[in-house]
């Protein structure tokens, strides 16, 4: 039995498992990894349409006195930044399919965030969206927020890269007792941010998530106070996310792949990647039927769930063809479950579609299904359009001032807001948010 140099190896699983999906995913550009980081804090809005503008209320940069002021040089500085800004802006939208004709003008608006992080009033969650990169972003967070705190302790505790935040981990590394939270008096909660694959929003209301109450109990210990909870997101162009998604976890293509090669470079064979060179996925989707089928030849039944995986289950319950997506890019586009999956992306991360609908009604329909059982019309401007106003930080309804605490009520208190007014139920704004591609 021949064994291949161990150098080669390693190098040659990361290379195939990447090869194979930019070769099976024939619908996807080659996958160039770079981020495109656009800084999103909501102290701006902008004036386009009626539609817009009952959203949001905004200033464009060339209204603004400062902007006009300066040096020639300055002016043409600023303006060729802008010229950038609006390029970059329609490259995207044209990329991403984006139909809205708003669409460039409200990516655009990204690039004239200001600057309004408080580390004193502010807390940071990083909503980890799986298969967007964002993996490296919290270990860009510990290097950067973790490290501002002595002991590199601004990550709060229960944050996982890959994995749900798990707050038990948070009590058991504080000696806290969650059903007893009487003895956190001498507990040093220095904590700036945290992040995992776990939803945020929405923080008030019938739908508040686990996150939310958990943040509730932590800013009322008594070494601690309520900040302003804010958000960030890493996003990646929704066709090549689903295909992504599940070729690793409903699929498991990756491991499929990667088990493959291990057993083709024990044999003293070269790792293969693509179609071409031998890769047949549609032959790991037989195998996984075969399986399942010598298992439950009659159906499943309830006492042989034990013996089973997950893909067993599923086909045993639903059929031969049940895992029927995973054969090809093109059985996997016209799947209802990739269709509805699609339609629901980005749900998680803003809690709702579009502005008209009630925070964190999550449920399994395409957003035409669930706008219209709303009684809410749907259109892919419509969400198009919410999306990257809630995203940009151009969401009127959203918190976005200056924060000086909640009343007991869970309602902004009026010294919170510039204009004097009480801001009931405020939700956390998307501070920043960056784009893989």
């Amino acid at each position: 039995m021949l064994m291949p140099p161990p150098t080669r190896t390693k190098k040659d699983f990361l290379r195939c498992r990447l090869k194979s999906w930019r070769a099976l995913l024939s619908i996807i550009a080659a996958l160039i990894y770079a981020t495109t980081l656009f800084i999103i804090v909501k102290t701006a809005t902008i004036d386009r349409t009626s539609y817009i503008l009952s959203l949001t209320t905004a200033t464009h940069p060339s209204s603004d006195p400062s902007v006009r002021t300066g040096t020639a040089l300055h002016r043409q500085t600023r303006q060729n930044d802008s010229n950038h800004y609006k390029s970059v802006a329609k490259e995207i939208a044209a990329k991403w399919n984006l139909t809205s004709p708003e669409a460039p003008y409200l990516l655009e608006q990204q690039f004239y965030r200001a600057h309004n992080y408080n580390p004193k009033t502010d807390f940071l969650h990083f909503h980890h969206i799986p298969k967007t990169g964002g993996t490296s972003i919290s270990k860009l967070m510990d290097g950067t927020l973790g490290a501002l705190v002595e002991g590199h302790r601004g990550i709060l505790p229960g944050s996982q890269r890959s994995g749900s935040f798990d707050p038990t981990i948070f009590y058991a590394l504080n000696g806290i007792s969650q059903n007893n939270q009487s003895n956190t008096s001498d507990v040093d909660l220095p904590y700036l941010a945290s992040y995992g694959h776990t939803r945020l929003r929405p923080i008030h209301g019938p739908n508040k998530t686990k996150l939310a109450s958990f943040f509730e109990d932590y800013f009322n210990f008594p070494n601690n106070s309520p900040r302003r909870l804010r958000s960030l997101a890493m996003l990646r162009e929704p066709m090549d996310l689903r295909a992504s998604n599940y070729a690793m976890a409903m699929c498991s293509v990756n491991g499929k792949v990667d088990a493959l090669n291990m057993n083709r470079s024990q044999r003293g064979l070269e790792p293969i990647c693509t179609p071409e060179e031998g890769l047949n996925i549609s032959k790991f989707v037989d195998e996984m039927v075969h399986k399942a089928m010598a298992k439950c030849p009659g159906g499943l039944k309830p006492l042989d769930t034990m013996k089973m995986d997950k893909y067993d289950r599923i086909l045993c319950n639903r059929g031969r063809k049940a895992m029927d997506f995973c054969r090809s890019p093109s059985h996997l586009l016209s799947s209802t479950i990739y269709t509805n999956g699609m339609r629901s992306l980005l749900k998680g991360l803003m809690a709702r579609y579009t502005a008209d609908q009630q925070m964190g009604m999550h449920e399994y329909k395409s957003v035409e299904e669930h706008l219209s059982s709303i009684g809410s019309c749907f259109s892919t401007e419509k969400v198009e359009e919410y999306t990257l106003i809630d995203l940009g930080g151009l969401e009127s309804n959203i918190m976005h001032t200056a924060y000086e605490g909640y009343d007991t009520n869970n309602t902004l208190s009026s010294s919170g807001n510039k204009n004097g007014t009480v801001r009931s139920n405020a939700e956390p704004d998307f501070l920043w948010f960056g784009i893989t591609e």
